[in-house]
């Protein structure tokens, strides 16, 4: 039993770690409990071993008083051996306080007999078994003084050697001790109503024997916890760095994207400020590559972009930088060249490796445009843009060649500015549409919702590109009128449908940047539902993650808001931005959609890959939100996304972007009363 008590007491210590929290000190207290009353124990037990020709009996009022010396003591001793200070001092003080104890909670425990006449004691003996235990108990000390150290070896052997000194120094004060005690020929118990020696210590020992059990279980189980939770400690940081680089990287190819690229020109600019060196930035297109994706299919078209990729990267020195930042478009920074002749040689080597490139049967090529700092600019996104006019104009010119920007090239602005006055007069007028891109129940693929999309039908042009349009209404100022536009259809289209006795679901609204910081964004919102007569639940929000993690302070207010107002928010293309999984403690969302760039390869991925995806809902799941998966397009995508338990999809597979009548269709009627 002194062995057992002493093991448990210095397991559950060994707990503790630093002591910077009340854990440790609960830890304490419960080995404290354990070394106490197995000392106190094995006494009383031992007692069981002792005869006399009368019967023994135990005053409870002393017994009692032996147990909180006991405990005080190990309390004491446990204390000094775990504290951080001189190594002496501590085991010496801790070896002092265990036998001080352990000698006192004895003779308390033989002063509960009340033996009349009174016991005597042999000083030479009682000196000797004090010696011994002080030394066992400095050992014992002295061997589990480093047990609470995370790193430290041996530490079983430790805790055992320990237990058995200890186990030793208790054993020792009680039969030296018991050596030492002299009873005059007819001593008897005084106290008529004192406890039966076998009861009491029957019901001591086994009482004692379940508290130590259930203390040295609960001490494993608590180890075994927290191993388990260090595993999943690091499963989740191998998740969250895996976000990081997919925040920074194309899912694809693996090449930086627009952001890595952005953030490497900005350095480079600020060398060139320092050092007066220029570099090239270089856009390139693929030409036709829309026409063989679609005629060879999307794998085949991700088969070639990452050779492409791969092409791009070996032809370019260690120095430079190629980014892939479009569905077949990729920036390339040339770090050491700042001259058109050189900036030239490199662009027409790109060319000549993209070119090389056969698929059965098909030939690829490609237009580059490129542009020099500081002469065509001194700006991450001049340079670019500059580029990029370069890259259209070399396709004008006939594909498959190189441009160098020139101040002409700036027929694309001419064209944005007059789209500007077409833009302004659609939006105040009804040349802008809503598409709904429904969303679904997994399991059930019931419709839950829809994503509203907004499309601009030109009357010459056909149907202009959002992403034409919403970049010319961000330029031109026009992109605040332009969401209230939205706001305003999506408004009129739920009352319609609600008119005609339709069960509507939550369609929601994406949001920029400009409209996170307009003071008058709540007026708008609230505007709509009075005008519509709606429930705040009918219309939801979507801000993308990279814009709620950049606009923090905005974005936290903005959702505050909403939240106030009764309407949810949903985080878009999870995975893209620069957060960890931190963020989603801090803003007051209720949805997470997860970027298709996540889904897109499902469930092929590789595992520690498909592993992000499982840990982002099961994350999810823990802080209470709904996850929503982009861009399913294959029933192996839904049915991976079912067994790791995604509540909502949205994509191709089971429905395109559809006009409001067409999406009216997929709702059933709203039930009465």
């Amino acid at each position: 039993m002194a062995t057992l008590a002493s093991y448990t007491a210095f397991d559950v210590v060994s707990r503790m770690g630093a002591r910077r929290s009340w854990r440790a000190y609960g830890w304490l207290l419960a080995g404290s409990l354990a070394l106490g009353t197995g000392v106190w124990a094995s006494h009383f037990v031992a007692m069981i071993a002792f005869e006399l020709p009368v019967d023994l009996g135990y005053d409870l009022a002393t017994i009692v008083s032996a147990w909180v010396i006991a405990v005080l003591a190990s309390a004491i001793a446990l204390n000094a051996s775990t504290r951080v200070g001189h190594p002496l001092r501590r085991v010496l003080a801790g070896g002092a306080t265990l036998t001080l104890g352990i000698t006192s909670m004895h003779y308390a425990g033989m002063h509960a007999m009340h033996v009349e006449p009174g016991i005597e004691y042999d000083s030479v003996l009682i000196i000797a078994s004090v010696a011994v235990s002080f030394v066992a108990s400095v050992i014992a000390v002295y061997s589990v003084s480093f047990v609470r150290e995370p790193r430290v070896r041996g530490g079983f052997a430790r805790k055992i050697v320990a237990s058995l000194m200890l186990a030793l120094s208790i054993s020792t004060v009680h039969y030296v001790g018991m050596a030492a005690a002299r009873f005059v020929q007819g001593s008897a118990v005084a106290n008529a109503a004192a406890l039966d020696s076998m009861l009491l210590a029957t019901l001591v020992g086994a009482s004692t024997l379940v508290f130590l059990g259930i203390a040295l279980v609960v001490s494993i189980q608590d180890r075994r916890v927290e191993s388990e939770t260090a595993k999943l400690v690091a499963s989740l940081s191998q998740a969250n760095a895996e976000l990081l680089h997919r925040s920074r990287h194309d899912p694809l190819t693996g090449l930086p994207n627009r952001s890595s690229v952005n953030e490497r020109i900005d350095k480079r600019l600020e060398s060139w400020k320092t050092q007066g060196t220029g570099f090239a930035v270089a856009y390139v297109d693929i030409d036709g590559f829309k026409a063989i994706n679609d005629h060879l299919g999307h794998r085949a078209g991700d088969a070639l972009l990452n050779r492409i990729a791969q092409l791009l990267t070996e032809a370019l020195g260690e120095q430079d930088m190629v980014a892939r930042i479009g569905g077949d478009e990729f920036v390339v920074l040339m770090d050491a060249v700042d001259d058109s002749q050189t900036a030239r040689s490199v662009c027409e080597r790109i060319l000549s490796a993209i070119a090389a490139v056969e698929y059965q049967g098909i030939e690829l090529a490609a237009s580059v445009g490129y542009a020099l700092c500081p002469n065509d600019g001194a700006d991450a996104e001049i340079l670019i843009a500059a580029a990029d006019m370069a890259m259209y104009r070399a396709k004008l010119a006939g594909k498959n060649r190189v441009e160098r920007y020139r101040e002409d090239m700036g027929a694309r602005m001419s064209d944005d500015f007059a789209l500007q006055g077409e833009l302004r007069e659609a939006i105040r007028g009804d040349g802008l549409a809503v598409y709904f891109q429904p969303r679904f129940d997994t399991r059930e693929r019931t419709l839950m919702g829809a994503e509203a999309l907004v499309r601009w039908p030109h009357a010459v042009r056909g149907f202009i590109s959002p992403e034409r349009f919403i970049g010319i209404a961000e330029r031109c100022g026009l992109i605040t009128e332009l969401e209230v536009r939205v706001l305003d259809l999506v408004g009129g289209h739920i009352r319609g449908w609600l008119d005609a006795g339709l069960s509507v679901p939550p369609i929601s609204v994406n949001l920029s940047a400009v409209r996170l910081r307009d003071e008058a964004l709540s007026d708008h919102v609230q505007a709509c539902l009075d005008k519509y007569e709606l429930d705040p639940a009918c219309i939801s929000f979507e801000i993308t993650e990279s814009l709620a993690v950049r606009e923090i302070v905005q974005a936290r207010s903005a959702m505050g808001m909403f939240k106030h107002m009764g309407i949810e928010v949903a985080l878009d293309d999870f995975g893209t931005g620069y957060s960890s999984l931190f963020y989603l403690k801090q803003l007051p969302i209720q949805q997470i959609k997860i970027d298709r760039g996540f889904i897109a390869d499902l469930p092929s991925l590789r595992e520690s890959r498909a592993e992000v995806v499982d840990w982002i809902i099961r994350l999810s799941h823990e802080l209470g939100l709904r996850v929503v998966a982009e861009g399913v397009e294959t029933e192996s995508q839904l049915c991976y996304l079912q067994r790791v338990g995604c509540d909502e999809v949205q994509g191709f597979l089971l429905s395109r972007p559809l006009p409001a009548s067409a999406f009216g269709q997929l709702m059933t009627p709203a039930r009465v009363g």
